[in-house]
Formats: C-alpha cells, structure tokens, sequence
C-alpha cells in the first residue's frame, strides 16, 4: 500500500479507478456474501473521494429505503473488519467510512464535531514503513495515520 502519492482529496488520481467486480472479488475473498446492499455500499465508497458518514451514506443513490441504520452499520462493521473499508473519526456518532484503496489517505479528524478532512500533503511515513519492513522483514506494511485537533468551525465558535 506504501508508494510515493500525493493526497489530494477531491483531485486524487487513483481514487475511483478500482472496479465494481474488483471490489466485489475482494467481499468474496473476505467471505463475505453478494448482496444489493454491498453492492451498493462500495459503489457509493468507491466514487467517493472523501470518507463519508454513515447518516450520508444511507440517503445515498441505491441505499436510500432499502435498509435500516443498524444493518448498513452491522455490513460496515464487517466489511472493516475483513479489511476492506476504513472506519475514521472519534467515536461512533462521528464515524466516517473509506475503502481501503492500494494507495492511502491520511486525515485529520476534529474533536469536537467529528468531521474528518483529507490532508492534502505529501506522507510523512510513507519512507518509515519501508525502513519498518526492512528492519523487521515484514512484508505488506501499511499504516493509517490520524491527526485530532478542533477545526476552523468549531475554533470560531468557542471564540
């Protein structure tokens, strides 16, 4: 997962380019069965550039009435579990949810309302986990890096 790749949020390259079959191949992989609200789930995470809520991701295209919170949440907790979405943020009110992609984003999450914003900047650890893997001879290394702190909005109102 590690390689040189500038985040950018909204202009991410790699973002988007894994396939529907791709995803769903890797659901199986993960034992995990074909079902229209998977299918869903990873088409709405995979055109996605930013990581989204769960409230957001019920009332998107395709999942909007076909189920209740606590199954979309129960299908995210599995597919986090299995390796194949990223939970992000605080606690569970906040969360927000990714697909694990080839590449990696790093955040910063605000600890005061939960959102989560993309960094757009070059990896400060990308050059570590290679150093990690050829001191420890681990293979596949990869991390994700979370940064906390209060954003703009949240800053403003507690002035």
């Amino acid at each position: 997962m590690a390689g040189s790749h500038k985040h950018h949020a909204a202009g991410c390259t790699k973002c988007g380019l894994e396939t529907p079959d791709e995803l769903l191949a890797a659901c199986r992989a993960a034992g995990l069965r074909r079902t229209h609200l998977l299918e869903s789930v990873l088409e709405v995470l995979r055109t996605h550039t930013e990581p989204i809520k769960i409230g957001d991701l019920q009332q998107a295209k395709g999942i909007r009435g076909t189920c209740d919170p606590a199954t979309l949440y129960r299908l995210l907790q599995r597919l986090e579990t299995r390796g194949v979405v990223r939970r992000i943020g605080l606690h569970e009110r906040a969360a927000h949810f990714a697909l694990r992609r080839t590449h990696h984003h790093d955040y910063v999450v605000c600890r005061e309302c939960g959102d989560v914003a993309t960094l757009d900047m070059d990896c400060p650890a990308e050059k570590l986990e290679t150093e990690v893997g050829r001191r420890t001879g681990f293979r596949e290394i990869y991390h994700e890096l979370q940064f906390y702190g209060v954003c703009p909005r949240c800053a403003a109102k507690s002035a």
